[in-house]
């Protein structure tokens, strides 16, 4: 009984292996991408085994750059040295453009899909992380009987929740026409400009509320297209008669005109 039970579990482990080793992936080859070195060269790297050909797309440089494929299917190019600044690039396979799959930093974005490439220099940029005291980023929603739940992204300067009776001007910084409202922060770095102008008392404190600014009213949706005007002036009602009030409600805003500004990029 022992050496038949010894003999079916010696069996299932073999028919176990077996059906594993025929159902696994090819390993993908370990690498980074991008990779950014010291002299300011970067090294973009896309596994794609099967693609016939693949170029890099990037902001810091005119037109198309061609990579080369390896034997493992990595392909591979380098350039610069480049100018330290935030840029976004993208790979287009086979004619396909495709955001960078190695890298987790995204542009928000519903037009496009593309990485963001990161480069520093010896001195900091006013967009670069530096060790000042740091406002805080929050994810709001807002509700629009029209439009349904709304989302915001909002900035408060450092020191808010201590300052409890303190009221702050603020700026409703509105994104280009496909972004979203992540778009500013992610891409822009305005909580890491702010705090930076802040700590150098160039700006004074403020709160900067950065809204979705699509409606996809009906019309919209049904047309495919972001510059309809019907959308337009859906947004322009719900800023209006929601979005501002939820602002002022929830908080510590100065109201008078003085004190608030919209700016905008593109669409916005």
């Amino acid at each position: 009984m022992k050496n038949m039970f010894n003999r079916c579990l010696l069996l299932t482990a073999l028919l176990c292996a077996t059906v594993l080793g025929k159902g696994q992936p090819p390993r993908v080859p370990s690498f980074i991408s991008p990779q950014v070195n010291t002299d300011n060269t970067v090294v973009f790297r896309l596994y794609a085994p099967t693609a016939k050909e693949v170029k890099l797309s990037a902001q810091f440089e005119k037109g198309l750059s061609s990579l080369t494929k390896d034997s493992a299917g990595v392909w591979t190019i380098t350039r610069g040295p480049v100018s330290p600044d935030i840029y976004p690039y993208n790979f287009v396979v086979d004619g396909t453009s495709v955001a960078d799959p190695r890298n987790a930093n995204l542009f928000p974005n519903e037009g496009f899909q593309s990485s963001l490439l990161e480069v520093t220099g010896s001195t900091p940029l006013v967009h670069t992380l530096q060790k000042v005291p740091h406002g805080t980023v929050s994810y709001r929603y807002y509700t629009s009987p029209e439009l349904g739940e709304r989302p915001v992204v909002i900035y408060t300067p450092p020191g808010y929740e201590k300052e409890s009776n303190k009221t702050y001007p603020v700026l409703y910084l509105l994104h280009g026409t496909t972004d979203t409202e992540e778009t500013w922060t992610k891409v822009g770095r305005t909580h890491l400009i702010l705090d930076n102008l802040i700590a150098q008392g160039k700006a004074v404190p403020m709160i900067v509320v950065m809204p979705y600014g699509r409606a996809y009213p009906t019309i919209s949706k049904s047309s495919g297209s972001l510059r309809n005007w019907d959308n337009l002036q859906e947004i322009k009602k719900d800023f209006l008669s929601h979005l501002f009030p939820f602002v002022e409600q929830q908080y510590r805003v100065k109201k008078e005109a003085n004190s608030r500004a919209i700016a905008g990029f593109s669409g916005g």
